[in-house]
């Protein structure tokens, strides 16, 4: 019997030597265990024979992002330290048979002692791609959302924001004036379709399920290629799944932009979004960013506001500047300086120095 188990043991430590479990943990006599190793050389063994053929990855992720800011609103001037949507999150896939599974689990976190707790909601959903095109379940960030975002490079920072604010400490973030607030937060109930590209085409819809029946819709198509891209995105805001369309009946949106090659890029955005009391708010935004050194980006964006809808709590021409620099591969430093000429009311301004140190901690098998 003793044999039995000398030989059964030798086995076991050939193969857990061949599927890289510690050597430190092979030596061990039989009924000698260290449960915690144990446990992960099962893991490890038991795995491919469950996904065989398949490839699972999983990573724990973070952005912490802090700005300390001089703003003034007309005559008025402060000194504010702000959390611009610092996050932590979980994210995973896996692959095979021509298909990709993925999920991704988003918290917000308090890095200075708000009062909201340490975290806060931001999103969580499943996404399922294939040659069919792909398919998301859960609360995320509308495709209409998306289009403005990917041309923001102001996007959560203390630039100031689509309700021509700046911070007073606490949480500042969001996107930049000149982007309506559609472009902010996240929607729940959402399922959404996309179709593959063909010939750099792609067309996506998506609904926001409400119990009462008043589901959120819309759709859209968007085009790239080459460093182009170009889309529409339509809106139809009819539930309450997603609380920035609070007051909104319906909004449409069309993009571009176009890159060379990481060296610089142009790109815009034009908004009409109709208020359910009726009226309608424009607004328009265009940017540009240049890398002059590999470290060093310098970024330019001006927005304006107008309309009659009384969905912009501000109407007017703003300007946002910016230099940001990479100083390691996970941390970025900026510094911006925004401005707002308001159409009724004093001038807003705001200088900003941030920084963000993002991580991964990445598992494979």
């Amino acid at each position: 019997m003793r044999a039995l188990n000398e030989g059964r043991h030798i086995r076991r430590r050939l193969e857990a030597r061949r599927r890289g479990c510690p050597r430190s943990d092979l030596g061990r006599p039989p009924g000698v265990r260290a449960w915690p190793v144990v446990v992960t050389c099962l893991g490890v063994a038991v795995a491919p024979s469950m996904v065989a053929g398949q490839q699972v990855d999983t990573e724990l992720y973070g952005n912490f992002r802090y700005s300390a800011n001089a703003a003034a609103d007309g005559s008025t001037s402060w000194a504010a330290m702000a959390n611009n949507a610092s996050r932590l999150g979980v994210r995973g896939s896996v692959e095979g048979g021509g298909l990709t599974a993925r999920m991704d689990l988003q918290t917000g976190v308090d890095v200075d002692g708000g009062a909201d707790g340490a975290f806060t909601q931001r999103y969580y959903f499943v996404e399922l791609s294939g040659g069919f095109g792909a398919v998301a379940v859960g609360r995320r960030s509308t495709t209409y959302k998306m289009a403005g975002l990917r041309l923001d490079p102001f996007y959560d920072t203390s630039t100031i924001s689509v309700a021509g604010t700046v911070p007073a400490g606490g949480l500042f973030a969001g996107a930049s004036f000149g982007l309506s607030n559609l472009t902010n937060g996240f929607a729940d109930a959402t399922v959404e379709y996309t179709t593959p590209q063909v010939g750099g085409l792609s067309v996506n819809a998506a609904a926001q399920v409400d119990p009462a029946s008043d589901h959120d819709l819309s759709a859209g198509l968007v085009f790239r290629r080459a460093g182009v891209e170009f889309g529409f995105q339509h809106y139809e805001a009819r539930g309450t799944r997603w609380a920035q369309t609070a007051g909104v009946d319906a909004a449409q949106r069309i993009h571009a932009s176009y890159g060379n090659g990481g060296r610089w890029t142009l790109g815009g955005s034009a908004e009409r979004v109709t208020a359910d009391a009726g009226g309608e708010n424009r607004y328009l935004y265009a940017v540009g960013t240049m890398r002059v050194v590999p470290s060093v980006t310098l970024v330019a964006a001006a927005g304006d506001v107008g309309g009659e809808g009384g969905l912009a709590p501000v109407a007017g021409t703003g300007i946002h500047a910016g230099v940001f620099l990479d100083l390691l591969p996970q941390v970025r430093l900026h510094a911006l300086y925004s401005h707002l000429e308001a159409d009724s009311g004093p001038a807003i301004r705001n200088a900003a120095l941030g920084l963000s140190y993002g991580f991964t901690l990445a598992g494979d098998r």
